[in-house]
C-alpha cells in the first residue's frame, strides 16, 4: 500500500526509534510528540493517517486520553494503542482504538495493525479443510468489507494466527491435523491471541457439539450451513462489540463479595459490560430498572434467595425473556427440576472454574441470539419454509435440493389500482398502507390454515394443503380464506377514503413445491406448475371487490359456497377457454 503518515504519542525514550525501525523500511512515515494536541498542531496541515499510542502519557493512560479527546471532538478516527497488558488492551479495544498490542512486541506486529488500520478494514482468518466453502464463504466476507486470510487445517491457521493475528477467526471443527476444537482452544490459552474472537462454523450441531466448542472458549458457534446474512451479522456484532464497546450487559448477584469479584472479573476480561448486586433484592431492582442480557446468580442469598429472584424476573415482562443462570451447590434432580419450573435457564455447580462460567455464559448467550435470530427470521419465511429448513437440518443434508409434488389450492390476492394511488404518496406512505392492509388480511389466511408464500408489490400468494391439524380439505379452507379476506378489507377499508379494492382467484390442483435456487448460496422455498399459473390468471379475470374460484375448486367445494358462474373466460396462455365462478356467499358449516 501506499506510504502512511503515522504520528506517534510517547514520552521521550526509546519508543519512538522503535516504531520508526519497524515501519520506515516500508514506506511510512513516523512524527513524535509528547502528548496528541502537539502532534495534532504539528500536523495540521498534513494530519496523520494513524495515530499510535504509548500505555502513558504524562501521568494518564491513553484510553483516557483518547475518551477526553472525543469528548472535545478533537480525536483522530484511526488510533492503535500499545498496551501493557491484555487487560488494557481490552479496555483500549472497548474504548474505540482499532487495535491494540500488547508490550513487547514484534515488529510485524505493529507494522500490520498500523497497515490494516490505515486500510480501514478487519482481517478474518478462514480456517477450513473444504475448497468449497472457500470459494463460497471467501466472497461474501470480501464483499462484507473484511481483509480475509486463508488456511486449510488447523496447524497452518494456528502459524499464521502467530506469525500475523487477524482480528477474527472462523473455524471449521473437523480439519485435518489440527481440529477447529483444538485450534480453538490453543489460540485462547495463549496470552498474546486470546483476545482474538474465534467463531466456530460446523455441520456438527448438537447439544454437546456446541458445549465442546464453548468450552475450548469460542465465542461463538454457527451451524452449517449458514446463511450468508446470517454470518455477517454475527461477525459485525461480535467485532462492534470487541473493537467499539463492550459485548453484553451481564448482571451478577451474589452476597459473597469474593465470589462476585471473581466471576465478574473473569466475564469482564471477556470483554462483557458487567454491573453487580449484592442480593436478590438488590439484584432484582437493578434488572428490572436496567434489563441486562444475562442474569448470573447465587441461590442461597439474604433478602430474597436466587430461586425467588428467578421466580420474580420470570414475572416482570421486561425481564421474562432475559437468560438466567444459577450458580449453586443443589445439583439434585429435585432442585434441577423445581429451578426449570422457575424459568432457570441453566445452572452452574459450585465448585467451578472461571473456564466454565464463560463457557455456560458464552453458551447461554449464543443460544439466546440464535432463538432471537430464529424468532425474527419466521417474520421473513413462510411456514413451509421453515418446516422445510427444520426437516433439512434433521437429515444431515444440508445442500440437498427436494421437492415434491402436491395436491394444493393456490390464492392470489392483488389490490386493484394501487400502482397509480401509490404514485400521489410518499414511499412511507405505500408502505404504511401496505403493512396495515396486510395486517388484516393475512391473519384470515393463518386462521384458515393457510401459508404465505410470498408477497410480489401488493399481491399476496398462499398455499394451502391437506394437514393433519385441519379438518377441512384446503380447497374450502382456501375458498374461506379468499371470503373472509374480502370482509376483512370491508372492514379495514371503513375509515378509509378512497377504498382499497381486491380481487382473489383460487385454483386447485397438482403442483411441485421444493426448493428452488442455488444449491449453495440462496434458494426458495416455493411452488411451481400449471396450477399456480392458473390461480393468478384467475385472480386478474376476477371481479373488482370479488373472488374467482376455478372449476377444480368449485367441483371440491359447491356444498358449501354459492356462486355465479362465468362461462367462456380465455385465461392468459391458455388455448381453450375455461369455466369459472364468481363467489356470492358462504354456506354455514355442514
Amino acid at each position: 500500500m501506499h506510504g502512511v503518515q503515522i504520528g506517534l504519542v510517547t514520552p521521550p525514550g526509546v519508543l519512538g526509534s522503535f516504531v520508526a525501525r519497524a515501519v520506515t523500511p516500508a514506506g511510512h512515515e513516523v512524527s513524535v510528540a509528547p502528548s496528541l494536541e502537539a502532534l495534532l498542531e504539528d500536523a495540521s496541515e498534513s494530519p496523520p493517517e494513524v495515530v499510535v499510542f504509548a500505555p502513558v502519557i504524562d501521568g494518564e493512560s491513553s484510553v483516557d486520553v483518547l475518551e477526553r479527546a472525543r469528548a472535545g471532538d478533537n480525536a483522530p478516527a484511526h488510533c492503535v494503542y500499545l498496551g501493557l497488558s491484555v487487560e488494557a488492551c481490552e479496555r483500549a479495544r472497548s474504548a474505540g482504538f482499532a487495535r491494540a498490542i500488547q508490550l513487547p512486541f514484534q515488529a510485524r506486529e505493529l507494522l500490520s495493525a498500523v497497515e490494516r488500520t490505515a486500510r480501514g478494514k478487519l482481517r478474518v482468518l478462514l480456517a477450513d479443510d473444504s475448497e468449497l466453502i472457500h470459494k463460497h464463504t471467501v466472497p461474501i466476507l470480501v464483499e462484507a468489507g473484511y481483509d480475509v486470510v486463508e488456511a486449510y487445517d488447523g496447524q497452518q491457521a494456528l502459524a499464521m494466527l502467530r506469525e500475523d493475528p487477524p482480528d477474527l477467526l472462523l473455524t471449521d471443527v473437523e480439519m485435518p491435523n489440527m481440529d477447529g476444537y483444538t485450534l480453538c482452544r490453543t489460540v485462547k490459552e495463549d496470552e498474546k491471541t486470546a483476545v482474538i474472537p474465534v467463531v466456530i462454523c460446523s455441520s456438527l450441531g448438537e447439544a454437546q457439539d456446541l458445549e465442546r466448542g464453548f468450552d475450548a472458549g469460542a465465542d461463538d458457534y454457527l451451524v452449517k450451513p449458514v446463511v450468508s446474512e446470517e454470518l455477517i451479522s454475527r461477525l459485525h456484532s461480535l467485532l462492534a462489540a470487541r473493537m467499539v464497546s463492550a459485548r453484553e450487559r451481564i448482571l451478577v448477584v451474589d452476597d459473597s463479595a469474593a465470589i462476585r469479584h471473581l466471576v465478574a472479573d473473569c466475564l469482564r476480561r471477556q470483554g462483557f459490560n458487567v454491573a453487580t448486586a449484592v442480593d436478590g433484592s438488590d439484584g432484582l431492582a437493578k434488572a428490572t430498572e436496567s434489563p441486562p442480557d444475562l442474569v448470573l446468580t447465587d441461590y442461597d442469598m439474604p433478602k430474597m434467595t436466587g430461586f425467588q429472584l428467578v421466580h420474580a424476573l420470570r414475572k416482570e415482562l421486561a425481564t421474562r425473556d432475559v437468560p438466567l443462570v444459577m450458580l449453586t451447590a443443589r445439583d439434585s434432580k429435585r432442585d434441577q427440576a423445581q429451578m426449570r419450573a422457575a424459568g432457570l435457564t441453566s445452572y452452574l455447580v459450585k465448585p467451578f472454574t472461571t473456564d466454565k462460567c464463560i463457557a455456560i455464559v458464552e453458551r447461554v448467550l449464543a443460544e439466546a441470539r440464535l432463538s432471537r435470530y430464529k424468532e425474527a427470521s419466521r417474520l421473513y419465511i413462510s411456514e413451509g419454509a421453515v418446516r422445510a429448513a427444520e426437516e433439512l437440518s434433521a437429515s444431515g443434508e444440508p445442500y440437498a435440493i427436494r421437492a415434491k409434488e402436491v395436491d394444493a389450492t393456490l390464492l392470489f390476492s392483488d389490490i386493484s389500482g394501487f400502482t397509480s394511488m401509490s404514485a400521489k404518496m410518499t414511499p412511507s406512505e405505500v408502505v404504511a398502507i401496505l403493512n396495515e392492509a396486510f395486517d388484516a388480511l393475512c391473519i384470515v389466511i393463518k386462521d384458515c390454515g393457510g401459508d404465505i408464500d410470498k408477497f410480489i408489490g401488493d399481491a399476496i400468494m398462499a398455499v394451502f394443503e391437506d394437514r393433519p391439524d385441519r379438518d377441512e380439505p384446503h380447497a374450502l379452507r382456501a375458498t374461506r380464506a379468499a371470503w373472509g379476506m374480502q370482509r376483512a378489507l370491508d372492514r379495514f377499508n371503513a375509515e378509509r377514503d378512497p377504498p382499497l379494492v381486491m380481487r382473489i382467484g383460487v385454483n386447485s390442483g397438482p403442483i411441485v413445491r421444493g426448493d428452488i435456487g442455488s444449491r449453495f448460496v440462496r434458494r426458495d422455498y416455493t411452488c411451481i406448475g400449471d396450477a399456480v399459473n392458473r390461480a393468478q390468471r384467475h385472480e386478474s379475470n376476477a371481479p373488482l371487490g370479488g373472488v374467482l374460484i376455478s372449476r377444480e375448486v368449485y367441483e371440491r367445494v359447491r356444498d358449501y359456497v354459492t356462486v355465479e358462474e362465468k362461462p367462456g373466460i380465455q385465461l392468459k396462455g391458455i388455448a381453450e377457454p375455461v369455466s369459472a365462478y364468481i363467489l356470492t356467499d358462504m354456506k354455514e358449516k355442514q
